[in-house]
């Protein structure tokens, strides 16, 4: 079981080497640092650069580093998190990310500290929804003369009687005491609204069921999987299928909901979107 640290990241990169440092001095082991932030901030992506550097160095060339830029809801590098389509796209990619290092085992301590604050939150939403009892999430204290010192990446590190501190975030991983509620507490605001919307709309919920009753139960599966998983692969693995036989079943499934829904953009990600409260709603998830 690898360890991981995930942090998101602005424009501070001593941020993420301070926490570091002070999980090292712990004792605790970290295989690899992943740190999200806007890929179009340019003061965010030198930040980046500067973490790329140390991480090239000692006491961090044992650890893996890895960037995750985000882009906006149309694939265009994100300056800032201002628009909610791109709020979705984001906790969707932050979700699926959590989700998917959990599924392969990793035990996550996930800082809290830098970077957007709305991004923060996502991380630690995610860990409360994928989270097990394991991970941590974590913030620093950093005294106001130290911050100074080392604003913008001055300085990276910082002797331990400097009085930088790190503070366990309380929280409770509820997909872990409860599995059942992951579908639900893993909608996005618009899905939620819209199951609870759901029974005002008769003509959507005909059209799933349309499509549901020509599908074999292999591709019922298959669809369920899709709408539960963030990716393909995800899918596949949880099905025991290859990830051809996926993509097989998943034109299928398409073509079933572009006779229903004519006159859509029909994609993975429409299917997903509709069928995820039609499930939901007909107790088929």
């Amino acid at each position: 079981m690898a360890t991981g640290f995930i942090a998101s990241l602005g424009g501070q990169p001593q941020v993420i080497t301070l926490t570091l440092d002070l999980l090292l001095q712990r004792g605790e082991v970290i295989d690899f640092v992943w740190v999200l932030f806007p890929a179009g901030n340019p003061r965010y992506q030198e930040a980046h650069r500067q973490l790329q550097r140390a991480f090239a160095r000692e006491p961090y060339q044992h650890i893996q580093y890895q960037a995750r830029p985000l882009n906006d809801s149309r694939g265009r590098p994100l300056r800032d998190l201002r628009e909610p389509q791109d709020v979705e796209s984001i906790w969707e990619e932050v979700r699926g990310l959590i989700q998917q290092a959990k599924a392969d085992g990793h035990r996550l301590h996930i800082s809290l500290s830098g970077g957007r604050r709305l991004l923060a939150l996502m991380l630690f939403s995610a860990a409360m929804l994928y989270g097990s009892l394991a991970d941590r999430v974590w913030h620093i204290y950093t005294p106001p003369a130290v911050l100074q010192v080392v604003r913008d990446g001055a300085r990276l590190h910082v002797p331990p009687e400097a009085g930088v501190r790190l503070l366990a975030v309380p929280f409770t991983p509820w997909g872990a005491f409860f599995p059942g509620l992951k579908p639900v507490l893993g909608l996005s605001p618009a899905q939620v609204f819209a199951l609870q919307q759901w029974q005002q709309d008769e003509e959507t919920r005909q059209r799933c069921a349309w499509v549901w009753q020509r599908l074999t139960p292999r591709r019922r599966e298959v669809l369920r999987a899709l709408v539960e998983h963030p990716t393909r692969q995800a899918a596949a693995d949880a099905l025991g299928l290859g990830l051809s036989t996926i993509d097989t079943h998943r034109e299928a499934i398409l073509k079933a909901c572009r006779l229903a829904w004519p006159d859509e953009q029909v994609d993975l990600r429409f299917v997903r979107r509709v069928f995820r409260g039609w499930l939901l709603a007909e107790g088929k998830g």
